[in-house]
């Protein structure tokens, strides 16, 4: 009797794990990305290359650490966000989107000048 009620409890615990492990595995991704990169003028942004899931919410942040000059005074993300947003030392700028799409969009200053990717899977 006593290793009846072990079994079952065993196998009551395994069904239980297996379960949360197949809702985990099916579930759409739901939870934001937040895609943080820093602009420099020397280093330009850093890091260049992130990825995210297709359907997936995505705030992306640029923290400048100086104002952008040239054709990088704005950045933009073709695609996915294509209002060139100006580089200003000390003002965040934020994109949010939600990718519809798989594939490779260019990080870009505003004559399309590639900075950095964006992979979509």
């Amino acid at each position: 009797m006593k290793n009846t009620s072990l079994y079952i409890a065993a196998i009551a615990a395994l069904s239980l794990t297996g379960t949360a492990q197949a809702k985990e595995k099916t579930m759409p991704p739901s939870t934001p990305a937040t895609i943080t990169t820093v602009y420099t003028r020397a280093g330009d942004i850093n890091p260049k290359s992130f990825t995210v899931s297709v359907g997936q919410k995505v705030r992306f942040e640029v923290n400048s650490q100086d104002t952008g000059s040239g054709c990088m005074k704005e950045i933009m993300i073709q695609g996915l966000w294509n209002k060139p947003e100006p580089l200003v030392k000390g003002r965040p700028v934020v994109m949010e989107f939600v990718p519809q799409k798989a594939g490779t969009y260019r990080i870009t200053c505003a004559m399309g000048v590639n900075r950095g990717t964006i992979i979509v899977k």
